[in-house]
């Protein structure tokens, strides 16, 4: 079975580079759970969470999904910086595991 064939079944469409293992296809509510569980696993990006995920064009790994802004209730300015930073190591992750179905 084509690649294509395997993704318009919900299958996996893409290998990753770092490992070769195939990426695997999530909804977009899919993923945003998995991001927003992946988040509050860490102490220091709990709470945040993301505006929504937008499908981009595959990158130079394969993914084709990204988040560009988190949120959170409370105002600490003094510490979004370091949340955004952990964030985006997190988020980065899943985007190596995961793409857009």
């Amino acid at each position: 079975m084509r690649t294509s064939q395997r993704a318009a079944r919900g299958g996996t469409a893409h290998m990753t580079m770092e490992t070769g293992m195939p990426r695997e296809l999530k909804t977009e509510q899919e993923l945003l759970e998995l991001v927003v569980k992946a988040l509050d696993a860490d102490p220091v990006t709990a709470g945040w969470i993301p505006t929504g995920l937008h499908e981009t064009v595959e990158d130079e790994d394969g993914c084709n999904w990204d988040i560009s802004h988190l949120h959170r209730d409370r105002k600490d300015a003094d510490v979004r910086e370091v949340a955004s930073t952990a964030a985006a190591g997190i988020i980065n992750e899943l985007r190596g595991r995961y793409n857009l179905r």
